[in-house]
């Protein structure tokens, strides 16, 4: 028994040195609370104010087991809980919880929980969760989660989430999400998702999502998504999609599919670019798709049912553009056959050829883009509504017998006059510049002659001036001088 005597002795000093209560009228800090400078409890009501202490507050607190107080206004440690019925201002360490029915202040180490049933300010640490009824603010770090019913501000980190029924700004960081019911703005990283169900602004960093059911903006970067129910702007970068369901500014960036009823900016991805309204710039690995578009169309596939600007691909189809057939013959026997789509400014060709003067089989195929005016912009003295210019760029894969990867390249320039007979054909031909790039030794026939044939890691080089002849059909158009021209995308390109 005599173990005992040291902390029944405690337990006698504290008691006689705290019988003194100061009122509140001398400590009005204290709300209705009377003021102890120490309490000592075993567990309430065992302890230094017994069943009385609910109405008391005080400077320092032990609960050897755990203690239900009036409030606290410095230190205290509780071996399971520390609960304060009013607020907890202050430094508490608590094996399990620290609890109270107020607001909670200061610095908050729990083993479990850190709760309070109106604001949380300060660092509070817990091994599973911080939750407040009201709006939590500052740092807060967690096993598994941080909750405010109100808004949650500061540093908040957590394995699990990060949750607010308010707003969430500052710097969350969590394992699976962050969510906020109403605006999220800040910095947001987490493995998972990060989901405000109005607004979202700021650096959205996530493993797997952003979402915002309004307008999101700022930089939002994620391995899966990012998508806005209303406004997106800014720059956003995914693996797999970014979805704007009203309008979209900025630079989106992602490898699968970007999408938004109304587009302003650029939009790159690796997949596809779908808008309904598109100003602007879009490069897309395999398609771009408008409703209506004004600007620059850069993909495999373009397709619009009103363009206006310059598009580059393989296939550029628009309700208001060109659809041609080209069949055309070129120095060393090529005869190619071609689909001539895009704008009736700028067209983009897919290129199916043949060599009819050799003695095996050589088939080409690729694409080209050209750029077509009235003879007037080039020859100022020369005025005509039939005669025209084109300058044209081809990239053509050249294969004997059999397809093949083998590189066989031929690059071509040409600069080509035109006469349009009616708005259903027209001739052209004219002087062009080729280069050859091979692997192919049996390729150096495929020219008549070189001006110049390097050899460079294993790469055959051949360069000479050629020629191109060719006739367009179907309808066809007198353009605008460039001179007149007011780039303003009124005029029909």
């Amino acid at each position: 028994m005599n173990k005992f005597f040291p902390l029944t002795s405690l337990l006698i000093i504290i008691i006689i040195s705290s019988s003194r209560v100061v009122s509140q009228d001398k400590y009005d800090r204290y709300d209705d609370l009377e003021y102890r400078k120490w309490r000592l409890t075993l567990f309430t009501p065992l302890g230094t104010n017994g069943v009385a202490a609910p109405k008391y507050t005080a400077n320092y607190s032990i609960n050897l087991i755990g203690g239900y107080h009036g409030g606290l206004n410095g230190l205290e440690f509780g071996t399971l809980f520390n609960y304060n019925k009013e607020y907890a201002s202050g430094f508490q360490i608590a094996g399990l919880v620290n609890a109270t029915g107020g607001y909670l202040e200061g610095v908050n180490l729990a083993g479990l929980l850190n709760y309070s049933s109106n604001d949380m300010s300060g660092i509070q640490v817990a091994g599973l969760g911080n939750y407040s009824s009201n709006d939590l603010e500052g740092i807060q770090a967690s096993g598994a989660f941080n909750f405010a019913r109100g808004d949650l501000s500061g540093l908040q980190g957590t394995l699990g989430g990060n949750i607010a029924r308010g707003n969430v700004e500052g710097a969350q960081i969590s394992g699976l999400f962050n969510f906020a019911q109403r605006n999220m703005s800040g910095l947001q990283i987490t493995g998972g998702g990060n989901v405000g169900l109005n607004s979202m602004e700021g650096l959205m960093i996530s493993g797997l999502f952003n979402a915002a059911k309004g307008d999101a903006s700022g930089l939002f970067i994620t391995g899966g998504g990012n998508i806005a129910t209303d406004d997106m702007e800014g720059l956003m970068i995914s693996s797999l999609f970014n979805v704007s369901s009203e309008y979209s500014s900025g630079l989106m960036i992602t490898g699968g599919l970007n999408y938004s009823r109304y587009q302003e900016g650029l939009m790159i991805s690796g997949g596809a670019n779908i808008t309904q309204e598109m100003e602007g710039m879009q490069f897309g690995g395999l398609i771009n798709y408008a409703t209506n578009a004004t600007g620059v169309q850069v993909g495999l596939i373009n397709i619009a049912k009103e363009f206006e600007g310059a598009p580059v691909g393989m296939f550029s189809i628009y309700g208001n553009g060109r659809k041609n057939i080209d069949m055309r013959y070129s120095d060393a026997g090529f005869t190619d056959l071609a689909l001539t789509t895009g704008t009736y400014r700028v067209y983009n060709m897919a290129i199916f050829g043949y060599n009819t003067s050799l003695d095996r089989n050589v088939y080409r195929i690729g694409f080209g883009i050209g750029l077509e005016k009235n003879i007037n912009d080039s020859f100022k003295k020369i005025e005509s509504e039939q005669l025209f210019v084109n300058q044209e760029f081809t990239a053509l894969h050249h294969f004997e017998e059999d397809w093949s990867r083998k590189t066989n390249l031929i690059f071509s320039y040409k600069y080509m006059l035109g006469y349009r007979f009616a708005s259903g054909a027209s001739v052209y031909g004219g002087p062009s510049y080729n280069i050859q790039v091979t692997r192919v030794n049996s390729a150096n026939d495929y020219t008549w002659y070189s001006l110049w044939d390097p050899t460079w890691k294993g790469r055959q080089y051949r360069m000479w001036v050629g020629f191109t002849f060719g006739v367009r059909l179907f309808k066809q158009k007198d353009l605008p001088l460039l001179d007149d021209y007011d780039f303003s995308y009124e005029n029909d390109w």
